[in-house]
C-alpha cells in the first residue's frame, strides 16, 4: 500500500509541471475581426448626410393657365387701354409691379378689356409687393365676396368650381405659402381647389413645393408627376426633384428611374451628383464614385460633388482621397464648415492629429 502511495505521489510531482507548461503554451484565441476591424463594418452604418440638389421653389405667375384661356388675354380693341394692358403684362414680367398695377387699372376701365384678367394681374403684383389687404380686397371684389370669407377653408371646400375661383384660389394660396405658410388648413383648401383645374402646372408645382417643405413627400410626388406629365420646358429639373423626393420617401427604385430618365436626356452635373448620392445610400460605392467623378468633370467648381465624393471615400476608409477631395472643397469655399470637419475626421484616422485639431477648430469657428 505504501509502495502504491509513493508511486502516486511521484506521478503527481511529474505531471503537475507538465500540465502547467501546457497551459502557458496554449495558443491565444483569435480576436473577432468583425468587431475590431473597421473595414468589416463597411456598409453597415449610415453614410453621413450627402449634399443632394433640389431646386423646388414657388412660382408666382400662372402662365400655363393663362395660355389655356388665352382668348381672355387678347383685348378686342386697339385703343390706348389695350396698349396699357399689354404694357402692364411686360412690366409685371420685369418685376416693375407698381408700374404694372397702374397700367392694369387704366386698362380695366375699358369694357372691351377683360376686367377680371386685369384684376388677377393686379393681385399678382400686390402679392409680390406683400400687400395682403390689397390682395384680399381685389379678390373679394372680383368674386363679390367679403375678403375675409375667402380666408376660410370651408368656403373653398364648398365653393362652386369656376374659372374665376381657380385664379383667386391660386393667388391666395401662393400668397399664403410665401408669407404665412403655417396656416396649413387654408393652404390645403386653396391649393386643393385650384389643382382641380386640369393642367394647371403652376398650381401643381406650388402645391408640390409646399408639401415637400412640410415633409409630405408622397403628396409632393403626386403633384410633380402631374407637372412632369405636362412636359414643361424645365422638365430636367422636375425629374431631378422627383428623384430626390422618391429617395426621401424611401422608394429607391423610382428614384433611380427618375435619375436614369434625366441622365438619358440631359447629362447634367446635378443629375450625376444626385444619382451618385443615391448609389451611396444604396451602398453601391463603386457606382457612387463613378457618378460623382463624372459630376466633377462636368463642373470643377461643384462643391457638392467634391464633398459627396469625399464622404464616400471616407465611408470606404480611403482617407488619402477623402482628404484630397475635402481640401478642394474648402479651397472652393473657405467658409465651408463641414469640409473642415470631415477633413479633420479623415486626418485623425490617418494619425495626423495636429492637422485634424486645426480642421476641427476651424469647423467650430465657422459653425453657426
Amino acid at each position: 500500500m505504501k509502495k502504491c502511495l509513493s508511486i502516486a505521489v511521484v506521478l503527481i510531482i511529474i505531471v503537475i509541471p507538465l500540465f502547467c507548461g501546457a497551459q502557458k503554451q496554449a495558443p491565444v484565441k483569435a480576436k473577432d475581426s468583425t468587431k475590431d476591424n473597421p473595414k468589416n463594418k463597411q456598409g453597415k452604418d449610415q453614410i453621413p448626410p450627402l449634399r443632394e440638389l433640389c431646386v423646388l421653389d414657388y412660382k408666382t405667375d400662372f402662365s400655363t393657365l393663362a395660355d389655356k384661356y388665352k382668348e381672355d388675354l387678347f383685348p378686342k380693341s386697339n385703343a390706348k387701354s389695350a396698349i396699357h394692358f399689354y404694357r402692364g403684362i411686360s412690366l409685371l414680367k420685369q418685376g416693375m409691379y407698381v408700374e404694372s398695377i397702374r397700367d392694369f387699372k387704366i386698362a380695366r376701365q375699358d369694357t372691351n378689356i377683360n376686367r377680371n384678367m386685369c384684376n388677377f394681374f393686379i393681385a399678382l403684383s400686390y402679392m409680390q409687393l406683400h400687400m395682403k389687404d390689397s390682395i384680399l380686397s381685389i379678390c373679394g371684389t372680383t368674386l363679390n365676396v367679403p375678403g375675409q370669407e375667402l380666408m376660410k377653408p370651408e368656403y373653398w371646400n364648398n365653393a362652386e368650381f369656376t374659372k374665376e375661383r381657380v385664379f383667386i384660389s391660386y393667388i391666395l394660396g401662393t400668397n399664403q405659402v410665401l408669407n404665412k405658410p403655417t396656416d396649413t388648413l387654408l393652404i390645403d383648401a386653396l391649393y386643393g381647389f385650384c389643382t382641380r383645374e386640369d393642367k394647371f402646372l403652376e398650381a401643381y408645382y406650388n402645391y408640390g413645393t409646399y408639401s415637400y417643405n412640410l415633409g409630405r413627400y408622397k403628396k409632393s410626388i403626386d403633384m410633380l408627376v402631374k407637372v412632369h406629365d405636362l412636359k414643361p420646358a424645365d422638365d430636367s429639373l422636375i425629374l431631378l426633384d422627383l428623384g430626390y423626393l422618391y429617395r426621401l420617401a424611401g422608394d429607391n427604385v423610382q428614384a433611380m428611374k427618375s435619375y436614369n430618365l434625366l441622365l438619358g436626356e440631359y447629362r447634367s452635373y446635378m443629375g450625376y451628383n444626385n444619382r451618385g448620392c443615391l448609389y451611396a445610400y444604396m451602398e453601391k460605392y463603386g457606382k457612387a464614385l463613378s457618378d460623382l467623378s463624372t459630376a466633377i468633370r462636368k463642373n470643377q467648381q461643384g462643391i457638392d460633388a467634391w464633398c459627396n465624393r469625399g464622404l464616400v471615400y471616407l465611408k470606404i476608409l480611403d482617407y488619402k482621397h477623402s482628404v484630397s477631395d475635402f481640401t478642394t472643397a474648402v479651397q472652393l469655399k473657405p467658409d465651408f464648415s463641414d469640409g473642415y470637419y470631415y477633413r479633420g475626421f479623415a486626418l485623425k484616422a490617418t494619425g495626423d492629429y495636429a492637422n485634424s485639431v486645426g480642421d476641427f477648430t476651424r469647423a467650430l469657428q465657422l459653425k453657426k
